[in-house]
């Protein structure tokens, strides 16, 4: 357990090799920048309309309060920031998702000299990676719940931080095993049960992005780093070959 916990660390570093790779490069600068476009758009209008609401609300405070403007300035500046950190993974990961599927595709071919067979339409892929990521969203949104209520009990919530963290990273490598996964056509159901083999495997490659994802700026190269460290992983330690010698 604590070797594989290590090996799936591991695969964070792997990952960053390979998206420096010429062939894979691609699917990771163009939804980067798309992303980037996004955040920054959304940051540049949301500070142009914030200038307009402390001029509004400044405008009941009567002179000698006016220091407060700066007081204001800061705290909300610093709540739109917390806001972008902790809602920029989710929301990139589904304006990826197309292009993270086709990058683990290329990766799994570039590692193994095998061309993925697929009969399945570029639309689809599209189709059935953004409808993955929405699902993944319900799963975590209502498994959250299940935690947070763990929380508000007495004498119980002191595990709580710890199942936050196992849960977390649990649910991270589900995130970004489906790629690979996906690829290969394995449902959600088959992707648990596989991955539930390598408990550890996955808990130390999921703590691992848990880690990077807390890391400004670190955050936005997590995904296509995750993704290629998730491929390798199905490469090596779970596709139906490698299982059965691991196991």
């Amino acid at each position: 357990m604590i070797k594989d916990i290590g090996r799936g660390t591991a695969y964070l570093a792997r990952g960053v090799t390979l998206i420096k790779n010429p062939r894979i490069r691609p699917y990771v600068l163009i939804p980067l920048a798309l992303n980037i476009i996004l955040f920054g758009g959304l940051i540049w209008a949301g500070f142009s309309q914030l200038s307009t609401l402390i001029e509004w609300l400044m405008s009941f405070v009567p002179d000698w309060l006016a220091f407060l403007e700066g007081i204001l300035w800061l705290f909300i500046s610093s709540f739109a920031l917390v806001l972008v950190f902790f809602t920029f993974t989710p929301i990139a990961n589904i304006i990826s998702a197309p292009f993270n599927a086709i990058m683990s595709e290329k990766i799994e071919e570039l590692l193994t000299g095998r061309d993925i067979n697929s009969n399945v339409s570029l639309m689809t892929i599209i189709k059935d990676s953004i409808l993955s990521q929405i699902g993944k969203l319900v799963y975590i949104a209502f498994w959250s719940l299940g935690l947070l209520l763990i929380s508000l009990i007495p004498l119980v919530n002191f595990m709580a931080p710890f199942l936050w963290v196992v849960f977390g990273s649990w649910l991270l490598s589900l995130e970004y095993l489906d790629y690979p996964m996906g690829n290969h056509d394995l449902t959600f159901k088959q992707q648990k049960q596989t991955i539930k083999k390598r408990r550890g495997l996955a808990l130390g490659f999921g703590g691992g992005i848990m880690v990077l994802t807390s890391i400004p700026v670190i955050n936005f190269i997590v995904i296509p780093v995750a993704v290629a460290g998730a491929t390798a992983m199905w490469v090596d330690e779970l596709s139906a070959g490698n299982a059965l010698e691991n196991s």
